[in-house]
């Protein structure tokens, strides 16, 4: 696989699976961060796959487009699921 589409494909990935939140209360947080993480996604596989002019951008273009969106959504706006139990 070609490093750009690897490149790309991580950036999606990295998009749509964020941690699990830890209690019921948390779920509303996660599912609204998850909602608009997954709408960035969308726009740059849009674009990616999509007409000219986007699709000639070329997928470094996108994945730094999605890349700069998910730096101002980190999944901080709640507590995670431990793999131990706890919330971490």
């Amino acid at each position: 696989m070609k490093d750009d589409t690897r490149e790309f494909l991580a950036a999606v990935l990295d998009a749509i699976n964020i941690p699990a939140p830890a209690t019921f209360a948390d779920r509303e947080a996660f599912q609204l961060l998850l909602e608009d993480r997954v709408l960035d996604a969308v726009v740059a596989l849009t674009g990616a796959l999509g007409e000219p002019p986007a699709a000639d951008w070329g997928l470094g273009w996108h994945t730094d487009y999605l890349r700069k969106r998910l730096a101002t959504k980190p999944p901080t706006t709640y507590r995670h699921y431990d793999a131990d139990g706890g919330a971490a």
